[in-house]
Parts: C-alpha cells; structure tokens; sequence
C-alpha cells in the first residue's frame, strides 16, 4: 500500500511539474574534457537541478587498465536580467578503481543563455573551491583548497 500511495505520488508530481523541466547535453573542461548530461526543475527566477559526467581513459600507474572517473553534480541558480544566471553547485569526481580518494568540490559561477527557438545554448564560467574531504584533505594541507579550480561549460538545454 505504501508502494503504490508512493508512486501515485511521484506520479502526480511529475504530471504537474512536467512542462518545467528541461534536460540537457553538455561538456565541461577543467583538466580533462567532461561530457554530461542533465536535468533541472525551471522556474521563472530559478532552477535546481542535477547532472552527471563521465569518462574514461588510460590508468597512468597501470597503463593496461582504464580510469572511469564519474563526476556527479547539484546545482542550483538565479536569473539575472539579460539572459544571465548565477549559480551554486556541490560536484564530486570518484575516479574507479581509486573511488576512496574521492574529491568533493563546491563553488558557483555565472552562465549565458542563448535563446534558440523554444531551447537554449548555455555557455558559462565556474570557480570551484575543494572541499576538505577524503582527497581533498591533501590539498587543504598544500594550501591549495582555497584557491578555485576552474571550469568552462557549455550546454545545450532542450
């Protein structure tokens, strides 16, 4: 009973809020290309959403094995006038096999919206501070969690 209570739930939620979300395709750079892809709740002044990136390529300490670095990410933003958006985001990068060495980051930045038709091509700029957690605690200790770590994204929203 509570299965099915909670699934008409979910359900008549996702019918009332259907017309605004919006999904979206994208790549961020910092140190590695990043391709991803997304979901955000839209409002007129804000959004809160999600995305998930990965790759893989070549383990540097064992070169006959692959890295799969999964980068997960919530965001949430506020629209400015002239189609710009300033956000907040908490991302994580786990990189398998080494997923104990996890590095959690948080920041925020500002992103440009280019209309197209009923869509949008997204382009922005985002300063991302390491927290001091799991393998960020070596950088804190280098001194270098304090400074951002930058990244450019672009997406495109449909």
């Amino acid at each position: 009973m509570k299965r099915m209570l909670l699934i008409t739930f979910l359900v008549f939620n996702l019918v009332i809020f259907a017309g605004s979300f919006s999904y979206s395709l994208g790549i961020e750079l910092s140190g590695a290309i990043l391709p991803f892809v997304g979901v955000s709740y839209n409002n007129e002044s804000y959004n809160v959403g999600a995305t998930l990136g990965f790759i893989f390529g070549p383990d540097e300490k064992n070169p006959e094995q692959l890295d799969y670095i999964f980068a997960p990410t919530i965001e949430a933003g506020y629209s400015l006038p002239y189609n710009f958006t300033i956000e907040a985001n908490l991302k994580a990068l786990v990189v398998v096999p080494y997923h104990f060495e996890q590095l959690y980051l948080m920041g925020g930045g500002i992103k440009y919206k280019i209309p197209i038709n009923n869509q949008s091509f997204n382009l922005g700029v985002y300063g991302e501070f390491i927290l001091p957690l799991s393998a960020g605690k070596r950088a804190w200790e280098k001194g270098m969690g304090i400074i951002p770590v930058p990244f450019i994204k672009s997406e495109y929203e449909f």
